[in-house]
């Protein structure tokens, strides 16, 4: 006999599942178009198999909205299983949320929280920190950012 929470975990898990299925179904569904600014006079829809990916060396970005190397964007940042990045920073602040896999994003002084799909972070640039994917899966994470995107390693 399953508890109440034990049922609660049970339904949430499905509509997770079900919601995540339903968002993947619909991108697969729609018509290739080009990366744009998100305050485009129309509506954008790009499946996730028309991603254009720039290898970084391991890591992918893949920019959906805005200029990557030029200024604001928000792209996806694919990393391997096992990543760990050197320790770096950014120009500029970024936002992220974590689509799939496990990650830790930690500055020198913090400590290291496994976040999952679902969970959000806020890296402030110039701080100095290092980016680990780690778990049995790849991960690829959503990011948000008012500046080109940039890898500084750490002068240490």
């Amino acid at each position: 006999m399953q508890t109440n929470f034990e049922e609660k975990s049970a339904t949430m898990l499905m509509i997770n599942k079900t919601a995540f299925l339903t968002v993947a179904a619909l991108l697969s569904a729609a018509p290739p178009v080009s990366a744009q600014e998100p305050n485009a006079p129309q509506s954008l829809n790009i499946p996730a198999s028309q991603i254009k990916w720039i290898d970084l060396g391991g890591p992918q970005l893949g920019t959906v909205w805005g200029d990557s190397a030029k200024g604001a964007h928000g792209s996806f940042l694919r990393l391997p299983k096992g990543f760990v990045s050197p320790a770096h920073h950014h120009t500029g602040d970024y936002y992220g949320v974590i689509v799939e896999g496990s990650v830790t994003n930690a500055e020198a002084e913090q400590r290291e929280v496994v976040l999952g799909p679902g969970s959000y972070y806020v890296q402030k640039g110039k701080a100095e920190h290092v980016t680990k994917c780690v778990g049995d899966t790849d991960c690829l994470i959503y990011i948000s950012q008012s500046k080109a995107f940039d890898f500084i390693p750490s002068a240490k």
